[in-house]
């Protein structure tokens, strides 16, 4: 295999000097286009390595014996498939007068060997290379070597030159000319082919370039996150838009640009029950998962942000164990074995003008039922609130699988354990695709009830890049 690189201010120029060069079965290994800031280094644009074998280019060389300068210029000006087709024409006839040349010469040394003019047939695509040789000691355009000269068929993808006369073709001239239509259709193709490989190696080197510095470190840095690759695309595409090339070097202007979009992905809202009018209107707030997921403290701890308020589960193993936050923080927790009786319950709280806290625990196969429950609930009650309760050490799947099922009855969602997560980039993927599902509130520990924050985009932000 023979490499060389070729160095242009145009693609076209380059593809030419390569064509010359190394003849029409080059093939392209790479394209290099030097811009901005790496251009200004280098003397041509255009930076393009090809490569031919080593068969294909001894054939050329052969060729290239027989042609003076001028010659070369305008064999190699045509198309591909004319010229591959003389360089086989020629090897192959090279081949044949092997012996024959060894035997007109001194010896096998080719001591004062006589050139050898070659007197092929007119190939399918055109002149036989001696034809081509000829035109340019007669002068008498594409003429042959025959005693009585008469203009060859020129092949459709070839141009005569302008002072050539209109050719004249006897019966016999034409048929000996008549070439493979199927020949040159293939041909014809295989250029086609060729002509769209190179346009998509051009594609995939703009794809995979690691461009900008601090966009290529922006986009490992969330990789490295679990950030959704969608929305990584996505951020990196307005990054580009909206910031100049020099800021998209700078590795703190790009991270602070995607710190501030990053941060508008993830909705947050305070509770109902937080309203500056809330002491004068009973809220009912319904906590809401599937397995054990810390549940029972969050509602111990937003039990004990709101004053006057009732608690109400129907676990009755998380009553029992709640007994000592009953005596500890004088909340009223209220036990109930089915639906019939939390609303009861609630229409008891309601009458006396105190809020409600429910831990609601679904069980398998109940989903119907907790939506029964729920729009109940709204209809029954004009202050209704349902948060779904999800837990920072679950996995990513899992929480989203829970934040779906109830997204369309729900109204926000509580992360517990938020102290032991270890991946924050899952709970910023569930904000930013769970699109009017907002974060209310943070459990941060065990103790009650101070372990509780309201939720916000810092909190889940640092945690992912580790600013606390």
């Amino acid at each position: 295999m023979y490499v060389r690189k070729f160095e242009a201010d145009t693609i076209d120029q380059a593809l030419k000097e390569i064509k010359q060069d190394l003849g029409p079965d080059a093939i392209i290994l790479k394209t290099i286009t030097n811009k901005g800031l790496k251009g200004a280094f280098k003397k041509k644009k255009i930076e393009i390595t090809a490569a031919i074998s080593e068969k294909n280019y001894t054939k050329k060389i052969k060729v290239d014996h027989v042609l003076d300068d001028s010659q070369k210029s305008d064999f190699y000006s045509g198309r591909s498939s004319y010229i591959s087709s003389m360089i086989n024409e020629h090897d192959q006839h090279s081949g044949d007068n092997a012996s024959s040349a060894v035997k007109t010469s001194y010896g096998a040394l080719g001591l004062n060997r006589p050139v050898q003019t070659i007197k092929a047939q007119k190939t399918e695509t055109g002149m036989a290379l001696d034809d081509f040789l000829s035109q340019g000691a007669s002068g008498a355009g594409l003429a042959t070597v025959a005693e009585d000269p008469v203009e060859p068929r020129v092949d459709r993808h070839i141009q005569a030159p302008i002072n050539n006369p209109k050719p004249q073709y006897s019966e016999t001239q034409n048929n000996s000319l008549v070439y493979d239509e199927r020949y040159l259709e293939q041909r014809d193709k295989i250029d086609h082919l060729e002509a769209q490989i190179f346009e998509m190696k051009k594609a995939l080197e703009n794809v995979t370039k690691k461009g900008p510095m601090g966009i290529y470190q922006l986009r490992t840095t969330l990789k490295s996150l679990d950030i959704n690759e969608s929305y990584i695309q996505k951020i990196i595409k307005d990054s580009m838009y909206e910031l100049s090339e020099d800021q998209l070097e700078n590795l703190e202007t790009v991270f602070e640009y995607a710190l501030h979009r990053m941060m508008e992905e993830v909705e947050t809202q305070m509770p109902m029950f937080s309203k500056i009018d809330a002491n004068k209107n009973s809220f009912i707030t319904v906590l809401l998962s599937e397995t054990s997921c810390g549940q029972t403290s969050m509602m111990l701890k937003l039990g004990a942000l709101k004053a006057n308020s009732v608690l109400i589960t129907n676990d009755i193993a998380a009553s029992e164990t709640s007994m000592f936050a009953k005596r500890m923080f004088d909340i009223e927790i209220i036990p109930a074995t089915s639906i019939g009786e939390i609303v009861a319950k609630c229409r008891s709280a309601e009458e006396k003008n105190k809020s409600v806290f429910i831990d609601y625990r679904s069980h398998d196969g109940e989903n119907e039922n907790t939506k029964k429950f729920i729009e109940g609930l709204r209809r029954s009650f004009e202050n209704v609130e349902v948060f779904v309760t999800l837990c920072a050490i679950h996995s990513e799947l899992y929480n989203k699988k829970v934040a779906l099922k109830y997204k369309s009855i729900a109204d926000g969602i509580v992360v517990s354990k938020l102290d032991l997560c270890l991946n924050f980039g899952a709970l910023f993927n569930i904000a930013q695709e769970m699109e009017g599902l907002p974060y209310k509130f943070f459990g941060n520990g065990e103790v009650v009830p101070d372990d509780i924050e309201a939720a916000t985009a810092e909190r889940i932000l640092s945690g992912m890049f580790q600013l606390n």
